[in-house]
Parts: C-alpha cells; structure tokens; sequence
C-alpha cells in the first residue's frame, strides 16, 4: 500500500480527494491517504466565523490526520509532512507554493492536478480565462510539479467541453470530477514506472492572474458578448455588477442578442423582460440580485423595481 499525503484546500480539491479516499485501496498499485495539507481556517458567512475548509471536513470524517500550516516554505511544515513517509504527494488547489525539497523527497515526487490544458492558463485562474476568452474546450493536467508555477513535465490531460451558457461554478466542478478520473487512471502507471511525464512547450505558456472584486464591474461599453462571457466566468466570484441609483446589482443569467442603445440604458423587451444597452448589441437580463436581496428572474424583479426601466446604470 503506497502512502499519499494529499494537499488541498476548497471546493475543486474536495471532490478529488473524496474519490482518492473511496477508490485509492483499490487501484492496481493500492494508494492510501494517511494525512492532508489544507490552508488554516479561515472567516466565512455572515458571521465571519473560523470555518474548516472542504477538504478538512473530508479529512476528519475519515479520521485523518489534519495539517493547517501558515506557511508550506517554512523548514517545521516541511519536516513535519516528510514525517509521515509519503511515497507520493498529490495536490490540487492547495493555495500556496511548494519549496523544492518537498516536491522531491517522496519516491513519487509531487503530483498536481491543474484545470487547464497547460502549458495554456497558468496561474490561479484557470476555469475563469477559458470562459472569458470565448473558448469551446477546457480540460485538466496530470503534472509533475517544479518550483516554478505549473510549469512541471505533464504526465496526462484530459479534454473537456465548455457548455455555451455554463458558468465558472459549473465548470469547476465538471472539471474536479474529471481531475479525479484523471488522478485514479494515471497514479498507478506513475508508480509503477510506466508513465514517462512530457515538458510544456514554453512558447505556448499563457497566464491567469488572481480575480479581486473590482474585476466584477461592468462597463457596458463592451459588447454584449464580452459582458455574457464576464458574467459566467466571474460567477460565483468575484461577481458580476452594475449600479442602479447607488445601488449595487449583481447579474446572474443574461444573454447577448443583436440591436442598439445607449451603453446601460435598460429597456423592456417583453413583459418581465428587460435590455440593457452595450457597445455592440443589447443584454438580455434573466436574473438578478439587487445587494442584500435574493435572487430573481427579471419579472420578479421589475415587481419591486420598475423605476429601473429607462434609467442608465453604472451612472
């Protein structure tokens, strides 16, 4: 039975991990998850209360031994995972980066699974960039990791298809379940020797950065596609937003269609349906959220807010 050390910290590492510890002790080659790595407790909800991660919650239902180090680099954190033996160290979306001498002390090396098709996307926003670029397929990496960012020898990647209206949400999470399958397929080859990893074509290397709030505002002076591929890549985070007489709207559902106006003049279309202008072509809204409300269709919407129509937003 190989020992694995998995390091990962919130909602695409989860399901990973999830299948590592239902499927691991019946691969060819028998993994075993004996501890996790995971980001310390952070605020989360309304209360901003220290919460557990995903992968933490996983780890101690099974009765695992649980590590929250501040900082991965420092010499205690790094002695302190060595100590458990590992013949292999999986991450996926740990949050931090690894020093040398942990990615190569386990025979197996440390493994990474990236939701990308690298060397395409680096970086911290990979399910994001491919959404807003227009692309038609994504996918996932199997790579062996290097001290520089997702730049590793790739072991395997798998293909996946984007849905025209699916968000990032949506994607990540096809993208976990396939990363799993990706992880369980080549992790026995790995260690027995039968994979021979590949290096990335530097000349093909692109780069995500991280998304903060302010990435979520809406100029409606892009055209309506540009904004369509905002709202679903930067949903759930960090969002996508307008104004509305100092009033902050978030965009949930929208839908790019032909036709001109003024870049944020709302209009309706239809009964409960409602435009907005663009710098090429109109939105269609479906859903929304107005801050600290729920969301809405539009027609739920324009119940409570009909001043809305005819009026400019991000003014």
């Amino acid at each position: 039975m190989k020992r694995a050390v998995f390091m990962g910290s919130d909602s695409f590492s989860a399901p990973i991990f999830s299948a590592l510890l239902e499927h691991g002790q019946f691969l060819p080659v028998p993994v075993e998850a004996v501890a996790v790595v995971t980001q310390p407790d952070r605020p989360a909800g309304r209360g901003r209360k220290q919460s557990p991660g995903p992968v933490k919650l996983l780890a101690e239902r099974d009765g695992l031994q649980v590590l929250q180090p501040e900082k991965i680099r420092s010499a205690g954190a790094v002695d302190e995972i060595l100590a458990l033996r590992p013949d292999v160290i999986l991450v996926a979306s740990y949050g931090q980066i690894l020093p040398a001498s942990l990615l190569e002390a386990p025979p197996g090396k440390a493994l990474n699974l990236h939701p990308s098709l690298l060397p395409r996307y680096r970086g911290s926003s990979p399910v994001a960039a491919p959404i807003l670029a227009g692309d038609s397929t994504t996918g996932t990496t199997l790579m062996l990791m290097s001290p520089r960012m997702d730049a590793g020898p790739i072991l395997d990647q798998k293909v996946v298809p984007i849905e025209p209206e699916e968000t990032a949400g949506e994607l990540a999470a096809r993208l976990a379940e396939k990363s799993a399958e990706l992880l369980l397929a080549d992790l026995p080859s790995w260690l027995s020797g039968e994979i021979r990893p590949r290096h990335q074509d530097e000349s093909e290397a692109t780069y995500t950065d991280r998304l903060s709030k302010a990435d979520g505002a809406i100029d409606w002076h892009r055209p309506a596609v540009d904004i369509d591929r905002r709202v679903r890549a930067f949903t759930p985070w960090p969002g996508a937003y307008s104004t509305w007489n100092g009033r902050l709207i978030s965009f949930l559902s929208v839908a790019p269609g032909k036709g001109n106006a003024r870049p944020g003049l709302v209009q309706q279309s239809g009964r409960g349906e409602i435009t907005v202008g663009t710098g090429n072509g109109l939105l269609a809204v479906r859903r929304l959220k107005a801050a600290g409300g729920r969301p809405m269709s539009t027609e739920d919407f324009l119940r409570g807010h009909p001043g809305i129509i005819g009026d400019v937003l991000g003014q």
